[in-house]
């Protein structure tokens, strides 16, 4: 919820650059700008703007971007740069590559990708209420700026122009560690609703248990459940309720699971099931990571001052296995 303490928070530098950039060390710092968006279409669309892109030998500043069209094959993109061609901000979200951009513009944000015809010109409005963990005694090197809001603009195929609209989501990831060797795996995603977001994640232990697992819970005003609350205010429980096993790089990970979170007078229980995997990246450097995106089919159940509220809705998960 919204305070006076965290009124002070400089959301905006919040998403600016932490890590020194030119990078000073090369093998173990990053700092990527991701964008995400959910089309009327049916379409979803994913862009990172990376700093110093750990998937890269020797690591150097990339853009990223992932098409998932409706019913059709994935469409992979990566554009390499220089440091010297890439220019970033330490006051707000303002990077640049090349051409290609992600700027913090007030009460929006405007990115632009295009690589070999392929990418887009968006505008995220910022709806739900950001996210950081500056300004407290647990940093994570994390800032959700936009948990959910509305985006528009072009989505470029092959060269042409789609004019799209829908919902979007931007974070801010930066650090100096890998994580490989704390967890095996987690799994990372949103449900987006018109009233409610719910942005996840669930860690999984080198036994296949649930270690621990957290969600952001925000709406228009208010960061209403949030991963840094404590435990005697705010509880979280995920169950794993049925696996699978993939074939192309043979992981066997939950296609069914529910996460329940209780705080104060509201509730809310997730469910969400694998409907149709759309990656499956294997990492092609040690560390690294592989990975998996898929559509799932959510069902969120929200329960406020005693008023229960169903939403049915699909959206783009993530399950990432750290490679050491």
């Amino acid at each position: 919820m919204t305070t006076a303490e965290n009124k002070t928070i400089d959301y905006k530098k919040a998403d600016a650059t932490h890590i020194h950039f030119p990078v000073t060390n090369r093998e173990e710092n990053f700092e990527w700008w991701y964008f995400d968006a959910h089309f009327d279409n049916g379409d979803h669309f994913v862009v990172m703007y990376s700093l110093n892109d750990t998937r890269l030998k020797p690591r150097k500043p990339s853009v990223r971007l992932n098409i998932y069209p409706k019913g059709k094959p994935e469409i992979w993109k990566i554009k390499e740069y220089t440091e010297a061609e890439v220019t970033t901000s330490y006051e707000k979200c303002d990077a640049t590559f090349g051409e290609e951009y992600c700027r913090d513009c007030g009460d929006y944000y405007e990115f632009y990708t295009m690589v070999d015809g392929y990418g887009a010109k968006l505008r995220l409005q910022k709806q739900n209420h950001p996210f950081t963990t500056e300004g407290t005694n647990t940093p994570m090197g994390w800032t959700v700026a936009v948990p959910s809001g509305p985006i528009e603009g072009e989505l470029y195929k092959g060269g042409e122009a789609i004019t799209v609209k829908g919902v979007g989501y931007h974070d801010h990831n930066w650090g100096e560690k890998t994580l490989a060797g704390a967890f095996k795996n987690w799994y990372w995603g949103k449900i987006h609703t018109p009233d409610i977001s719910i942005d996840y994640g669930i860690f999984i232990d080198f036994n296949d248990q649930v270690v621990s697992s957290g969600a952001l819970v925000t709406d228009k005003n208010n960061a209403i459940m949030t991963p840094t609350d404590s435990p005697e205010t705010t509880q979280f429980e995920a169950t794993i309720n049925d696996t699978m096993t993939e074939e192309t790089m043979g992981y066997t990970f939950a296609k069914d699971f529910t996460l329940k979170g209780k705080k104060g007078d509201i509730s809310f229980i997730a469910n969400i099931k694998l409907k149709e995997i759309v990656m499956a990246e294997k990492a092609k450097l040690h560390p690294g990571e592989d990975a998996y995106r898929y559509i799932a089919n959510e069902e969120l159940i929200i329960t406020q001052n005693g008023e229960t509220k169903t939403y049915h809705t699909d959206g783009l998960h993530e399950i990432v296995y750290l490679k050491e």
